[in-house]
């Protein structure tokens, strides 16, 4: 994650008490953010002998509920998300938290599954972006699988507001902005990060095409529509070879 963006959502963790705001959803998503742990559980098969990953772990939305289903688990962020996410915790044996920018550690254990979660949009451009992923590989156990998660591809966002469905739903969200203003939420500020890379058809099969010929399986994979965002984005899913 660009430097920018790490500190806005540590800010963010700061100042916000209410998770889901703090995530930097709205609070009117609340209940379908709920549904993306059953949507991740499957996609990356997890099972209860697997170790995870989660790059980006903000909070803990997603890696306290995916604690209850594997042997381990390990997040990686902000300090201030690390302290927001503990205080929301009882006592949970298998989780381990690592602080700091995930550019910045070097991880020394092999993992069967990684989550990255609506992070790789955060990053700065095409190059940083594939030794993000490449790095984030290189930590999976043979047949492992690591999950990009909630890309905002602009080509399938594009398309779908196109649709007549599409159309519809802006109306609609155009009503679901009014109740959050109608709300109060406190305010903050946070540096305007310029420059991210631009997910769209080109850069997710760049991704796709990069690592299928560094030797892995590499899928596109459709959010229900259900999920906060699903309409807009997708997941990319990449399998270590055994």
């Amino acid at each position: 994650m660009s430097r920018v963006s790490f500190e806005n959502f540590g800010k963010l963790a700061r100042s916000l008490k209410d998770p889901t705001l703090a995530s930097g959803r709205y609070s009117i998503q609340e209940g379908d953010k709920k549904k993306i742990t059953g949507d991740v559980i499957k996609k990356l098969e997890l099972k209860p002998e697997d170790r995870v990953l989660e790059i980006g772990c903000g909070v803990g939305d997603l890696l306290i509920p995916l604690s209850f289903f594997v042997k381990e688990i390990t997040g990686i962020d902000h300090e201030s998300c690390l302290k927001s996410l503990c205080r929301r915790l009882g006592r949970v044996d298998n989780i381990r938290l690592i602080q700091g920018n995930f550019f910045d550690i070097c991880p020394n254990k092999a993992y069967d599954k990684i989550l990255c979660y609506s992070v790789i949009q955060y990053i700065k451009d095409k190059k940083e972006v594939f030794n993000f992923i490449d790095k984030a590989l290189r930590l999976l156990t043979p047949g492992g699988m690591a999950l990009f998660g909630d890309i905002p591809n602009q080509s399938t966002k594009e398309r779908f507001l196109n649709s007549e469905h599409g159309r519809q739903f802006v109306k609609e969200w155009q009503v679901l902005m009014n109740v959050e203003k109608s709300k109060g939420h406190k305010q903050i500020n946070l540096t305007q990060d310029k420059g991210l890379a631009r997910f769209d058809d080109n850069l997710t099969l760049a991704v796709l095409k990069k690592f299928r010929l560094k030797g892995y399986h590499t899928y596109i994979l459709a959010q229900p529509p259900d999920l906060p965002f699903g309409n807009t984005r997708e997941d990319i899913l990449i399998v270590k070879t055994s």
